[in-house]
């Protein structure tokens, strides 16, 4: 299995950068010392998002940044990406990994604890949990979860549990402290017009937690 050497994930959405490209941004946050980068844009055609991870994964690949892509196992191998991340409604598990390969990391995405317990069980590397906190980029997954079950989520996973959901600089020590491994975020690093700075500051605040 592979391992997570990661505390900060940065999870993409080209839609809430303000002032440049994603590619730009994400840029900016390696060079600030980000770890490790989730590949989420969705709703692009299959040539622009292979386009994209390209560009992408020529800025994380010099630096050992880990690029992960959404759902695209196909995508992962065409390139030599460091991982997928799936949906809690995805390719099964056991399915993307057998076309991975044990080498590269294999995520999921969780929205109550029996997807935890059913990830964990399942063969992940990691989980996202969420969302914590209420955020607008997460209110179709449902209410938030809030600390006390995410703490319950973290006493139930084997496997690192990242935070994800209305994650701030200041929440970063309450979800540490209810158990999670890392925290993922969206919008707290690519909505700050210095994604830099914010990327600096989230890194110092996990190492202070």
């Amino acid at each position: 299995m592979p391992s997570v050497d990661f505390r900060l994930l940065l999870v993409t959405d080209r839609s809430q950068v303000p002032v440049q490209t994603l590619s730009g941004a994400v840029r900016l946050a390696v060079e600030a010392g980000l770890p490790a980068v989730q590949l989420r844009e969705r709703d692009l055609p299959t040539g622009d998002l292979l386009a994209l991870a390209r560009t992408i994964h020529d800025i994380t690949k010099p630096r050992g940044v880990p690029l992960l892509i959404n759902d695209r196992v196909d995508l992962a191998l065409a390139l030599d990406l460091d991982g997928v991340h799936l949906r809690a409604n995805s390719l099964p598990v056991s399915v993307a990994r057998r076309l991975l390969g044990g080498h590269r990391l294999l995520g999921v995405s969780t929205h109550s604890i029996d997807e935890v317990r059913q990830a964990n069980d399942d063969g992940a590397d990691y989980v996202i949990v969420g969302p914590v906190f209420e955020t607008p980029s997460k209110r179709a997954f449902g209410m938030p979860l809030g600390l006390e079950r995410l703490a319950e989520a973290c006493r139930e996973s084997s496997i690192p549990v990242f935070a994800i959901g209305g994650i701030t600089r200041e929440r970063i020590a309450d979800v540490r402290r209810a158990g999670t491994y890392g925290v993922a975020m969206i919008g707290s690093l690519l909505g700050r017009r210095d994604v830099g700075m914010a990327t600096a500051e989230m890194c110092a605040a996990l190492r202070a937690s």
